[in-house]
């Protein structure tokens, strides 16, 4: 895998731009030939997936899925699965011909994510787990005095789930300083807009009296999502990362629009929508 060191910061800015619009058609053909999948709500999570994986952020050895000092990613909103399966096929974790199963009849690749898939840590599909099962990895891992740690990706609805505050609750209580929560934060849920009253009004002065640690970034620039992994590292409790995000980025006529959450789209778009992206390196 490639690597950068602190002088060349603009080269890893460059790859991983070139990585996320890659993935992002990646993604976009899958979908087309698949006639299915959640476009909007991928997009606006590649960024950081691809961050993590190409980033230096995540510790894992792509020819050993298993590796038992990894760092466990564990995605809630498990509908962005083919930013995962594209990045899976591109570090030779699954092969092209497996990566092609996706929406098939009979095929082993989903619409959700499920263990069998090498890299896969969480079967998705009911919200509101994933911080729990996070919190009780971070949990065992500071009990075996392990490095590894174990990051969380929400999305923003996720937090009205009465799971996730429970699993906050017990981080806090327990100090689990290898614990990462993320949120995919587009504002946008299947059906509605998740503003900035109600749950997420004071969020921050929230998390602390939890005794959390909490960091808010732009999803989209790269230089901020690793700004802030270098500082997670050297964290004593548990931390939560709100990620600005917009759904569909990438495609203009999907960006903060709620329809492609799950919307397809037609002959005309899906050519604007490849234009947009350019070509598939």
């Amino acid at each position: 895998m490639r690597t950068f060191d602190n002088a060349d910061r603009a080269a890893q800015t460059r790859f991983l731009m070139d990585k996320a619009r890659w993935v992002r058609r990646e993604v976009l053909e899958a979908a087309a030939t698949a006639g299915r999948g959640h476009l909007g709500g991928t997009f606006s999570c590649t960024d950081l997936f691809v961050s993590l994986y190409y980033g230096g952020v995540l510790r894992f050895d792509p020819r050993n899925p298993r590796w038992p000092d990894r760092d466990r990613l564990l995605v809630g909103k498990g509908h962005a699965c083919l930013a995962l399966y594209a990045i899976f096929l591109d570090l030779g974790m699954i092969s092209r011909k497996r990566y092609e199963e996706y929406g098939r009849d009979g095929g082993t690749l989903g619409a959700q994510l499920d263990i069998t898939v090498p890299g896969v840590e969480y079967n998705t599909g009911s919200l509101g787990q994933v911080a729990g099962v996070a919190a009780g990895i971070a949990l065992a891992a500071k009990m075996d005095s392990r490095q590894c740690r174990a990051f969380a990706l929400m999305g923003d609805a996720e937090l009205y789930e009465g799971a996730v505050w429970e699993a906050i609750a017990f981080a806090g209580e327990h100090r689990l300083d290898k614990l990462v929560c993320i949120v995919d934060r587009n504002r946008l849920s299947v059906t509605d807009v998740v503003g900035d009253d109600g749950l997420f009004k004071d969020f921050a002065t929230k998390l602390r009296a939890f005794d959390w640690d909490y960091y808010e970034m732009d999803g989209h620039s790269f230089p901020e999502i690793l700004g802030v992994a270098e500082r997670l590292k050297t964290a004593n409790k548990p931390s939560m990362v709100v990620a600005n995000t917009v759904k569909g980025k990438g495609v203009s006529f999907m960006e903060n629009e709620i329809r492609w959450h799950h919307a397809m789209p037609g002959p005309d778009q899906l050519l604007l929508a490849r234009k947009e992206l350019g070509q598939a390196n």
